[in-house]
């Protein structure tokens, strides 16, 4: 189980760096055959936008992995720790939900997208759109570990 974790970890992270340096080195080459040599690449804003989806939504489900997304902490002062702990399994809860909904029916929108390519590169939308019940399957994971983690810390207190 640890080795499969490990895998879908590190495929996460090395597939978000790629698409993120790609992005980056598609947007300065672009920047540069436009300004430099008056000759603009056709395809690259279309596809830096495909890389930007891909960054953004492969980087959510690191920062989900990590618990740091951005949070309200105004209630962890005014509440017990037990209220708090509650609170936390809650929203751990709701966005599992959430995201294998996400997963559920992203797989039906790749049905559609897979049948349709961008207009400018001829790219797939599906591939395009691929990631979004990719990481919305990872984010269900990781609020799913985050719960158990906080239900096992909150039984385990008070024992």
């Amino acid at each position: 189980m640890k080795a499969l974790k490990k895998f879908y970890d590190n495929f996460l992270e090395i597939t978000s760096i790629i698409s993120m340096g790609t992005l980056v080195i598609l947007t300065l080459t672009s920047v540069l055959s436009r300004n430099i040599f008056a000759l603009p690449i056709p395809f690259s804003e279309e596809v830096g936008r495909f890389l930007f989806i891909w960054a953004s939504f492969l980087g959510a489900a690191i920062v989900m992995k990590k618990n740091e997304h951005m949070k309200l902490d105004i209630f962890q002062g005014k509440l017990s720790p037990k209220a708090y702990s509650i609170l936390q399994s809650a929203v751990f809860a709701i966005v599992a939900v959430f995201c294998f909904v996400l997963f559920a029916e992203g797989t039906k929108l790749l049905d559609v997208a897979f049948k349709q390519t961008a207009p400018v590169s001829r790219i797939s939308l599906g591939v395009v759109y691929l990631v979004i019940p990719w990481s919305a399957l990872f984010m269900g994971i990781y609020a799913v570990t985050h719960l158990v983690k906080t239900l096992k810390d909150m039984r385990g207190s008070h024992t």
